[in-house]
Order: structure tokens, then C-alpha cells, then sequence
């Protein structure tokens, strides 16, 4: 009998060696790696860092996400495209560059189209996020895991000219990222749009290839582009949402826990990094102003009320592109 326990037990032994040898089960140990355009000092390098911590932690070291910020591996274009071949697992970046896949993702970053925070929120996480999470899945095989990371509110700088209403707008070029919505965002506003990658932003405005760009309150301080640009204009024209997007084919390969660990863990991530833009945003404002930075206002004159007028157009030059009604479905979510 003590014989048999004996070999039982070596039988036992042999069979979780082999299985950790060959990924088996739960000894398989996976790397998923993620990346985004982002420099590392940005507020969404804090959130990816917890999620990564989160899925570490609740599937005992099983996944480990890697980040790969700062363009490490391509363009956003080129890490979702590599999402899409499964050459990489995951992509965080805004849901209009994701609009090349699925268009109606780029009704996300349309001008003025949030009342609040809150409303995005509702929008990419409810009935509606889930129906273009579906869609993405069957149309490219990507799964979106979140649409509710908040890259913050995105606001006009120019370095020799204030800006108050549109027409002030009239001969400037403005760097946008390379999405069709933006572009046409900045040209209903009366500029000409220019798109430049990010990591040639801060030489273009320096050497005057540009005189402006738009983006949130934390990005402007934290890439020093006080140091190129004189005038803050407050225009809030966009609310930005990031999305978590992974290859689907990987995501089937997980087991059910494995998946919903990553799901959770997706947006409580996310949850955690919005609550620092909110922070980060009204005491970074502070430093630009200290930095030397023409804060443009309501109370300086800013007329918010023309760039919102001015820039409703933009969305009749994608109906054709976008579900029937889809503008209309995102604006009713209460």
C-alpha cells in the first residue's frame, strides 16, 4: 500500500513538472503587451501601471501586461493594426484613431458633443459602448474592454495671437493628431488644421510650423509646451475618451475568469485614472499660469458659445459614415 501511495505520488509530481514545462492549465504564464503613443509622465501612464498591478495580483502572476509607452511599438495606427494581426495584445490610446476600424468611434471625440465627464461615461460603458464593442469584435477581432478612460478636455494654445471667437482663428495652423473629425473640427473653426505626430509637437511649435495646438490642461504642462506657446484658450471643445482595446482571439484563449479579471480590472483602472485628470487638471492650470501662460476665459472673453455654433457642422460631414441616428442616440443618454 505504501508502495502505491509512493508512485502515486511520483505519477503526480511528474505531471504538473511536465505541465509547468508546457503551459498547461493554470501553470501557463502569459505576457500580454500593451502600448500606447503617450510619454511616460502622462497621468494615463499611472492608470495602465494599475491595471497591469490589478491583473497581476488577482490572477496570482498568471498575466503580466506589459507597457510600452512613447510610441515603443508604432503609431497608434500601427499598434492597433498590430491588436488587429495579434502581433500585439492590447492598445490604449483615443477612440478616433480607433475610428479607422469602427467609425462611430469617432463620434467620441466630436466637438462639444458631452454635457460632462459623466455623460461620455454613461455613453461608453453602457447599451451603446457594448453595441460598438460587438460590432469591433465581429467586423476586425478586436474586443473593446473600456471606453471610459478620460484623457481630459481638450483646449486651444497659440503662441503670438489670442484667440476669442472663431473668426480670431482665420490664418493659423493648428496640429492636430491625424483623425478626419479633428481636422474638420479645426477648419469649422475657421484655422487650417495640420496634422503632425506627437513626438515632433514641441520642435513644430518651437520652429513655428505650426503657431497652435489643442489638447487637455495636464498634456500642456507636462510636454513644457508653455515654453512655445503663449495663450490658453479655454475652449474645452472635446471632451477626450481613451479606449482599452485586446485581440480577441487571445481574449477567447483565457479562461472565463481569467477574461472577467481583465474586464473588471479594465475599467476600475480606469475609474482610478480619471480621478487623477481631475486632480491633475485644476492644479496644473495653476502652474501654467505661473509658468507665464495667457489664461483665456469666459471672464477674459472667450465666447464658447461660437466655437460650439461654429464646429455643429462637423457632424453632417460623417452622417453617411455613422449608423443612422447615432449622433442622436449619444446625445439622449442621460
Amino acid at each position: 500500500m505504501i508502495r502505491k501511495h509512493q508512485f502515486l505520488r511520483v505519477v503526480l509530481l511528474a505531471f504538473f513538472v511536465t505541465a509547468s514545462m508546457h503551459g498547461v492549465g493554470f501553470c501557463e504564464k502569459k505576457v500580454l503587451k500593451l502600448g500606447n503613443v503617450q510619454p511616460p509622465t502622462m497621468v494615463v501612464q499611472k492608470g495602465l501601471q494599475k491595471l497591469s498591478d490589478l491583473v497581476k495580483e488577482r490572477t496570482g502572476g498568471q498575466i503580466d501586461i506589459e507597457v510600452y509607452p512613447a510610441s515603443q511599438l508604432g503609431t497608434e495606427q500601427e499598434i492597433l493594426e498590430g491588436v488587429q494581426l495579434g502581433t500585439i495584445h492590447m492598445f490604449e490610446g483615443s477612440s478616433g484613431s480607433a475610428g479607422r476600424f469602427l467609425p462611430e468611434l469617432e463620434a467620441f471625440a466630436g466637438p462639444f458633443i458631452w454635457r460632462d465627464t459623466d455623460h461620455m461615461l454613461k455613453a461608453g460603458r453602457g447599451a451603446i459602448g457594448k453595441h460598438l464593442r460587438d460590432r469591433l469584435i465581429k467586423s476586425h477581432g478586436m474586443r473593446i474592454l473600456d471606453l471610459g478612460w478620460v484623457f481630459g478636455r481638450r483646449n486651444l494654445t497659440t503662441k503670438s495671437k489670442a484667440v476669442y471667437t472663431p473668426p480670431d482663428m482665420k490664418g493659423l495652423k493648428i496640429r492636430v493628431q491625424p483623425t478626419k473629425i479633428y481636422l474638420e473640427m479645426i477648419r469649422a473653426m475657421g484655422a487650417n488644421p495640420t496634422p503632425i505626430d506627437w513626438k515632433e509637437v514641441y520642435m513644430s511649435l518651437q520652429t513655428g510650423v505650426v503657431d497652435g495646438q489643442e489638447n487637455p490642461i495636464s498634456i500642456i504642462y507636462s510636454a513644457k509646451l508653455y515654453e512655445v506657446q503663449n495663450y490658453l484658450m479655454l475652449t474645452a471643445h472635446i471632451t477626450q475618451n481613451q479606449v482599452i482595446i485586446i485581440n480577441e482571439q487571445f481574449f477567447k484563449a483565457l479562461t472565463p475568469a481569467q477574461q472577467k479579471i481583465i474586464e473588471d480590472a479594465a475599467i476600475e483602472a480606469g475609474n482610478f485614472q480619471n480621478d487623477l485628470i481631475d486632480e491633475y487638471e485644476n492644479k496644473d492650470l495653476e502652474l501654467l499660469k505661473k509658468a507665464g501662460m495667457n489664461v483665456i476665459g469666459a471672464k477674459e472673453g472667450l465666447d464658447r458659445d461660437a466655437f460650439v455654433r461654429a464646429t455643429q457642422s462637423v457632424f453632417d460631414m460623417f452622417k453617411d459614415k455613422w449608423e443612422p441616428g447615432f449622433v442622436d442616440r449619444l446625445r439622449a443618454v442621460k
